[in-house]
């Protein structure tokens, strides 16, 4: 779909809501839907996300009494709009226009799946009562930087006039960044996320006490990587290939042994901590540039996309 295309699209979407039939009726009134979006950064996407019959056809709510209900269903407009922008972007694959477009679009591929678990994290535990605020403020600031990184590949690889217009006119940024407005954890109204011992506040008391431990890193490790052969393995990524799937409460703690490690690392399972022998000692470091062909984003040394920890010993 050329932009024109997309622009025609959009137009006859929009000319089809206002031609709607005045007596339609959709899951919320349009004034309290108004009334709400006006509190956002983003209030026109807000609005016609919300009014639309194909949202409202797939969840079923009364009014929106509350802020807590208001965020429920902007995450999962948020959550349904990502999912459609994400087949959106498996369109775009033939479009490349080179390799290094080609390179930034799987990035944006991967990223906008990544955003749709954050999302997909945020709308299933709206009513678990031990998830807080800040959790939801770190998935889907998660989500929102994931978006951000796919635009900046798209830069990094010369494409300006390509796909980059098509994707980021898709709106799924303007509705996470609602979500996190509306969200309003209580450590930004303080200007702080740590508590009295020096972690963030989500930082769960089992991995404090991990973290705080002064106990050999070996004797802690679940397995061990060293350059010698001392360890269980002799590269991290044959140690993270290994661990287990991280659907346990416990972290799976990798001990890297000091060391240069020329490595590349991507970490994708729950629950994994990485521990060092220190700064200077455990050294991990890739080749990877924007200037060798890769975007920042696939060019990071250590990159994790779940629960995971990366630390090392003073």
């Amino acid at each position: 779909m050329t932009l024109r295309d997309y622009i025609n699209f959009s137009l006859i979407i929009v000319l089809a809501l206002l031609s709607a039939s005045p007596n339609t009726v959709f899951a919320y009134s349009l004034e309290e839907v108004k009334s709400w979006c006006s509190q956002t950064p983003n209030p026109q996407p807000c609005e016609y996300y919300l009014s639309t019959s194909d949202f409202n056809s797939y969840h079923t709510h009364g009014s929106i009494k509350q802020n807590s209900d208001f965020f429920k269903i902007s995450t999962k407009a948020a959550l349904d709009r990502a999912v459609s922008a994400h087949n959106g972007v498996v369109s775009l694959g033939p479009k490349c226009r080179n390799p290094s477009e080609k390179v930034a679009w799987a990035d944006c591929l991967e990223l906008y799946e990544y955003t749709i678990q954050r999302l997909n994290e945020t709308t299933s535990k709206t009513d678990d009562k031990s998830c807080t605020k800040d959790d939801f403020q770190t998935w889907l600031s998660t989500a929102l930087t994931n978006l951000d990184t796919c635009l900046s590949g798209l830069v990094e690889m010369g494409d300006s006039d390509n796909l980059l217009p098509l994707i980021k006119s898709n709106n799924v940024s303007k509705l996470i960044s609602n979500t996190l407005a509306i969200n309003k954890p209580a450590s930004a109204a303080t200007g702080s996320n740590t508590n009295k011992d020096g972690f963030p506040s989500w930082v769960r008391p089992g991995d404090r006490k991990l973290l705080q431990s002064t106990s050999s890193p070996a004797s802690q490790a679940n397995v061990v990587v060293a350059q010698d052969g001392s360890g269980n393995y002799k590269t991290i990524k044959e140690a993270v290939s290994a661990a287990g799937s991280g659907k346990g409460s416990g972290r799976f703690v990798i001990y890297v042994k000091s060391g240069t490690y020329k490595e590349n690392i991507e970490i994708k399972k729950n629950n994994i901590m990485l521990v060092g022998d220190g700064i200077g000692k455990t050294i991990i470091t890739g080749s990877k540039s924007v200037g060798g062909g890769s975007t920042t984003f696939n060019s990071a040394t250590v990159g994790t996309y779940t629960y995971s920890y990366i630390y090392t010993l003073d």
